[in-house]
């Protein structure tokens, strides 16, 4: 974990985000200062780690992460906002703990950082925040075993002969759904009938793609950003 000065106190840096990972990319080639924040060490964390993670977050928060049923999503629901908050600080960033905003299909904005666009996703395994000047999307997910009449649902038919013929079906499937999700978290929609062509459209768009396969974590994450 790296410590900056102004980063989310050391309670939380250290107790709550150990072995978290931060990915930042400038402005050379195809990437517009975008950084990603990641944990994917959920299950090493201690049985107070939700007590903990419930304390750092602003009481708005912290009722949406109650609103889960179960601890875990709750747990889950909080340390998405961390990273957001350790994303934010990493940057250089004034505001803390800020209040974010979600249209009507959850794309969210923050009123206190113009021109900043965020994503946050979680698995049970893994739990993100990216954070771009551009619009930007990111989705994480488990590597599952593969469902035919998922996979007839969600892709084209030439995604389906590529998934089938992979190596690893199931992780092609997972890389090309995140990708998928990525795209419709950036473009604010919420998923729509497009889901088996929407690639095809986000390449016109010259929406860029990155994905990283966790085979040994068992998660895949893909992220979107529209850099033109």
């Amino acid at each position: 974990s790296r410590h900056v000065e102004g980063a989310p106190n050391s309670h939380v840096a250290q107790a709550l985000l150990p072995q978290a990972h931060v990915l930042q990319r400038d402005a050379q080639g195809l990437h517009v200062n975008m950084m990603l924040c990641l944990n994917d060490h959920i299950e090493a964390m201690d049985g107070d780690a939700l007590q903990r993670a419930l304390a750092f977050l602003p009481l708005w928060r912290r009722e949406r992460a109650l609103a889960y049923r179960h601890p875990e999503g709750q747990l889950l629901s909080a340390l998405a906002y961390i990273e957001l908050c350790r994303a934010l600080a990493l940057r250089g960033e004034r505001v803390q703990k800020p209040r974010f905003e979600c249209n009507a299909h959850g794309k969210p904005t923050l009123p206190e950082c113009p021109g900043l666009h965020f994503s946050m996703s979680h698995c049970r395994l893994a739990v993100g925040c990216m954070v771009s000047e551009k619009p930007c999307g990111l989705d994480i997910e488990r590597i599952r075993p593969l469902k035919p009449t998922l996979v007839q649902r969600t892709m084209n038919r030439q995604e389906q002969e590529q998934i089938m013929a992979s190596v690893c079906p199931e992780m092609e499937f997972s890389s090309r759904r995140t990708r998928k999700e990525a795209v419709f978290k950036l473009l604010g929609t919420g998923i729509t009938d497009n889901l088996p062509h929407i690639l095809c459209e986000a390449h016109e768009r010259g929406i860029q793609f990155s994905t990283i396969c966790n085979p040994a974590r068992g998660y895949v994450l893909s992220t979107a950003r529209q850099d033109r």
